[in-house]
């Protein structure tokens, strides 16, 4: 639920498809993270994706690998100091400090991931798995 001082600040929505999330992304200026319990917001690549800054919960389960404080977005650990992570998120939005999409495009998609993944394979399985001579990458599926 939302607290009182923030009705008409933010929308809270039930779970939403994901063109609907990226109707809402589009609209924002950061992506907002209060949870704990969550070992894997998908969410958190999808707005660094669309060049949103995210402020996350210190505290959250997984997700936080994504957050570069000052480049990607920011942290907050409780009431004590969300105030000041909202301040310095939004000034930094306002002098256009953030640069989410740049670790996406640098560090992940297919290309970059696909010859990592094969490497661990071999490293971790190459007693159980044969790769066909000139495998370049893998790439999982159905994720």
């Amino acid at each position: 639920t939302i607290p009182p001082e923030c009705q008409g600040k933010m929308v809270q929505t039930p779970f939403l498809d994901q063109g609907a999330f990226f109707d809402y992304a589009r609209q924002s200026h950061f992506a907002f993270f209060p949870q704990i319990h969550d070992a894997s917001p998908r969410v958190t690549t999808q707005a660094l994706s669309l060049n949103l800054p995210l402020l996350m919960n210190w505290h959250i389960s997984g997700g936080w690998k994504y957050v570069i404080e000052g480049e990607t977005g920011e942290f907050f650990h409780d009431m004590s100091d969300f105030r000041q992570a909202v301040q310095r998120i939004r000034s930094n939005i306002a002098a256009n400090k953030y640069h989410p999409r740049r670790l996406i495009d640098e560090s992940y998609g297919d290309n970059k991931q696909g010859p990592r993944l094969k490497k661990w394979v071999e490293e971790n399985f190459a007693h159980h798995v044969k790769l066909p001579p000139g495998t370049q990458m893998l790439l999982p599926t159905g994720a």
